[in-house]
């Protein structure tokens, strides 16, 4: 069983649909323009011919592009005319691709890929006819598994190790395989940016610098499912006081037990809507999320959402095979 996606999210534009002396004027102002935020020249004029497939995957879209050769490039005006800062991570499917970047160079072959800033200006040259992914990464976002992605910029990911997991999953993205995929695309994508990160390097995560709030709030997700967890479990674990941990919270404008709740009916709320868990009993979903009492869940959940356990899980129903 898999999620089928929104059909409504899918979009397609060809140069085939259009005369071909229309073409290339076509996918400039239709895509290039509007869509991808990018400038092209090619020498084929009127022979030019691309396409590009497009949807989102939770917070990031997928873009599969087909396009002879041309020359592409994010200049100051398109970043200027962006409405978010964005990370691509372009892989190469066939074809050969040359990036320029913040005086950085890159050269990609057919199954490597790069992750491109965005938010600088920066040139592709393809010197011949090209098929590739571009994942369009918001930068806050982003940041959640990178802290400095800008440091990454131009940088190729081949070979073997975690770049090869990477390349290995880009591989397997495509827009019409999407609603079969077993997992909410939201968690796909987040998976993707782990293994960017394993690839990139640096330092580890516990050697990213992070206030004590950002640490408890980890704990928390880790061990909601502990229908006993107290602030001194936490405070144990993480050597300070209990005085800490709740000072921690308030001055994050919040409580402990506000955000434990919250963790708590968000993970129930996903699974409620993922099918893999349609089977489950909502009492055993409020047991793994740390819920004792199915009662104390069902009126803790309608509070929250404004719908009863039930009720979400049915909402869901729809977009299931």
């Amino acid at each position: 069983m898999g999620l089928q996606l929104d059909t409504r999210s899918l979009r397609r534009w060809s140069t085939e649909e259009v005369d071909p002396w229309r073409a290339l004027a076509y996918w400039v102002d239709t895509v290039c323009d509007r869509f991808l935020e990018l400038e092209i020249d090619t020498p084929l004029g009127d022979r030019f011919r691309a396409r590009l497939e497009q949807a989102e995957l939770g917070p990031a879209t997928l873009n599969l592009v087909y396009a002879e050769s041309q020359r592409v490039e994010r200049t100051r005006a398109k970043i200027a005319n962006s409405r978010y800062p964005v990370f691509f991570l372009l892989q190469l499917r066939a074809g050969r691709i040359g990036l320029r970047q913040l005086g950085r160079e890159a050269h990609l072959r057919a199954g490597e890929s790069v992750l491109i800033d965005g938010t600088e200006p920066y040139e592709l040259i393809c010197p011949e006819a090209t098929s590739s992914l571009a994942l369009r990464l918001p930068e806050p976002w982003l940041k959640r598994w990178i802290p400095y992605p800008e440091r990454c910029g131009a940088r190729v990911f081949g070979g073997g190790g975690w770049s090869a997991a990477l390349n290995a999953a880009l591989s397997s993205l495509e827009v019409d395989a999407l609603e079969q995929l077993v997992l909410p695309p939201g968690i796909v994508a987040e998976q993707i940016a782990a293994l960017l990160a394993l690839a990139a390097g640096g330092p580890a995560p516990a050697q990213v610098r992070r206030t004590l709030y950002d640490e408890l709030l980890l704990t928390l997700r880790d061990r909601l499912h502990e229908p006993d967890l107290t602030p001194l479990d936490v405070a144990i674990q993480h050597h300070v006081s209990k005085r800490s941990v709740h000072y921690a919270f308030a001055r994050a404008g919040t409580t402990f037990n506000e955000q434990l709740m919250r963790l708590r009916l968000e993970r129930a709320r996903g699974l409620l809507r993922d099918p893999r868990f349609a089977g489950l009993p909502v009492s055993e979903i409020a047991a793994r999320c740390g819920f004792a009492d199915p009662s104390h869940f069902a009126r803790r959940f309608r509070s929250q959402f404004a719908e009863a356990p039930l009720q979400a899980r049915r909402a869901a129903a729809p977009s299931q095979h």
